[in-house]
C-alpha cells in the first residue's frame, strides 16, 4: 500500500492501480519513455561501507545500483539526493511534455528531437555565454555513434540536479556553471569509457556526496560571510555578499586556484575567522597572511547621500545647468530671444560650460573616494579609466574658466581672480631661465 501514498506534486510517477488521466497524456508518455532509457548506460557498483552497512541495505557486499531512468543514474554516479530526484524528475518531464506539445499541433507518443535541442538552448544560454567570456571550450560534448538525444537529456538532468540541491548557491549562477562544467566532464568520460571498454566498472557514491564534497563547503563561505555583515550594519567593504563571492567565477583564476575537486585552501575559503585563530595560537606573521580573507572585488558600496549624484549624474547635471541658464535669462532684461542677440547675454549663459566641468569633475572625484576599498583589487585597465577621468576632468575644470575670462574685457568676482591668477601663471613661465 506505501507506493499509493508516495509524495508527488503534480505527476503521481508511483500510483499505483488506475493511472490518473494526466499519466495518459502522449506528451507526458513520450517524455517519460525517453528519461526511462538506460540500457546502454553503465551500470554502478555500490561500494560497501567499512562498517558493513550501506544507506539502503545492510548487506556487506558490493552491489549493482537499480537505475530506473537517467536521473537515477546521473544520482548514483554523482551522488544527489533522493528527493531532489524526485523533484527534478518530475520538474524535467514537465518541461520536455510542455516544449513537445508546443512544437506539434498533434500528440503523439514520441519526443521530437527539436523539443530536447530547444531545451538545451533554454537552458545552458547563461552557460554558454560564460564560456565565451572567459575564453574556454564549454564541456557540452557528443560522441559518435552514441545516441545524441540521449546525451542531451543527460547533460540537461545534470543541470537541473545540480540547481536543486545548490539550496542559496543557485544565487550565483556563474558558480553554478562553473560545477556543471566540471561534473559534465566527468560524465562525458565515463561515457567515453563505457564506449572504448577501457573501464569495465563504474564505481557510484551515495546519496549525499554531491551535498558534502561540493555544496556545503561553499555554502560555509556564504555563511560566514553573512554573519560578519552584523545584521546589515557593518560596513560593505567588511563583508561578501553574493555578488562579490560569484565575481570569483568571472575570471580564469577559479580554475587554477579552486581546481577540481574543490580546493579548500583556494583564495575562495579565505575567512578573516581563520586568521583570528591562527594569531590566537601565536603562528608568525607570515603564516597569518596566507590565511587573510579575500577582499572585495570590483565595487564595494558605501553608505552615503552622495550615491544620489553619483548613480544619476546626467540627471543632475542637466537640472542644474537648466536652472542656471533659466536664471540668466530671467535676470536678464532682453527676454529668452534678445539673450541670444546680445553678446554680454550670451556670455553669460556660456557659462553652463564651466558648470558642467565642475560637475563632471565632482562625478569623477567621486567615483574615486566611493570605489576607494576595491581600487587595489582592480585590474590596471580599470584604473587607469578612472584616473584619466579625473585628469581630464580637472584639466577642463582649469581650461575653460581661463579661456571665458581671457573672452571678458572687465571681469569681476571669481571670473577676476581666474583672470589674475591665469595671468600670473603665463608671466612665469615667460620668465628667462637663470
Amino acid at each position: 500500500m506505501r507506493g499509493q501514498y508516495e509524495h508527488y506534486n503534480i505527476l503521481p510517477l508511483y500510483a499505483l492501480g488506475v493511472k490518473p488521466a494526466i499519466m495518459e497524456l502522449p506528451e507526458i508518455k513520450a517524455a517519460i519513455d525517453a528519461i526511462c532509457r538506460v540500457d546502454n548506460l553503465p551500470i554502478p557498483v555500490i561500494r560497501a561501507r567499512p562498517d558493513g552497512s550501506n544507506d539502503d541495505s545492510t548487506m556487506p557486499m558490493d552491489r549493482l545500483k537499480k537505475v530506473n531512468d537517467i536521473l537515477d543514474w546521473i544520482a548514483s554516479v554523482v551522488g544527489f539526493q533522493k528527493g531532489n530526484v524526485a523533484n527534478q524528475r518530475e520538474h524535467l518531464i514537465l518541461l520536455l511534455a510542455n516544449m513537445n506539445i508546443r512544437n506539434s499541433a498533434e500528440s503523439t507518443n514520441q519526443l521530437h528531437a527539436e523539443t530536447v535541442e530547444k531545451l538545451m538552448a533554454t537552458i545552458f544560454k547563461n552557460y554558454k555565454s560564460w564560456c565565451d567570456y572567459l575564453h574556454c571550450e564549454s564541456n557540452l560534448r557528443f560522441l559518435e555513434d552514441y545516441d545524441k538525444q540521449q546525451m542531451e537529456l543527460i547533460y540537461i538532468a545534470l543541470y537541473l540536479l545540480i540547481w536543486g540541491e545548490a539550496s542559496n548557491i543557485r544565487f550565483m549562477p556563474e558558480c553554478l556553471c562553473y560545477i556543471f562544467h566540471h561534473m559534465s566532464r566527468e560524465i562525458y568520460t565515463i561515457l567515453f569509457e563505457t564506449v572504448t571498454g577501457s573501464k569495465e566498472q563504474l564505481e557510484g557514491r551515495d546519496d549525499e556526496f554531491f551535498l558534502r564534497e561540493v555544496i556545503s563547503p561553499i555554502y560555509q563561505v556564504l555563511m560566514k560571510e553573512a554573519k560578519r555583515n552584523n545584521k546589515g550594519k557593518a560596513s560593505h567593504s567588511n563583508w561578501r555578499n553574493y555578488d562579490d563571492l560569484n565575481e570569483y567565477f568571472w575570471s580564469n583564476k577559479c580554475f587554477h586556484d579552486l581546481s577540481w575537486p574543490l580546493n579548500s585552501k583556494a583564495d575562495f575559503f579565505r575567512h578573516s575567522d581563520e586568521t583570528h585563530e591562527t594569531a590566537r595560537r601565536g603562528r608568525s606573521q607570515a603564516t597569518i597572511g596566507v590565511y587573510k580573507r579575500k577582499s572585495k572585488t570590483n565595487f564595494v558600496e558605501v553608505r552615503t547621500f552622495l550615491h544620489l549624484y553619483r548613480s544619476f549624474d546626467r540627471m543632475w547635471i542637466f537640472f542644474i545647468l537648466a536652472l542656471q541658464a533659466m536664471i540668466i535669462i530671467a535676470w536678464s532684461s532682453l527676454g529668452p530671444v534678445g539673450v541670444f542677440f546680445n553678446s554680454d547675454a550670451f556670455e553669460n549663459v556660456m557659462t553652463i560650460f564651466i558648470t558642467y566641468a565642475f560637475l563632471r569633475f565632482l562625478q569623477a572625484t567621486l567615483d574615486i573616494i566611493l570605489t576607494w576599498n576595491a581600487l587595489r583589487n582592480m585590474k590596471f585597465t580599470q584604473l587607469l579609466r578612472y584616473f584619466l577621468k579625473f585628469v581630464v576632468a580637472a584639466i577642463w575644470v582649469v581650461v575653460l574658466p581661463i579661456c571665458y575670462s581671457k573672452s571678458l574685457q572687465n571681469p569681476s568676482g571669481i571670473i577676476k581672480f581666474f583672470t589674475k591668477w591665469a595671468g600670473e601663471w603665463y608671466a612665469l613661465f615667460q620668465e628667462p631661465n637663470n
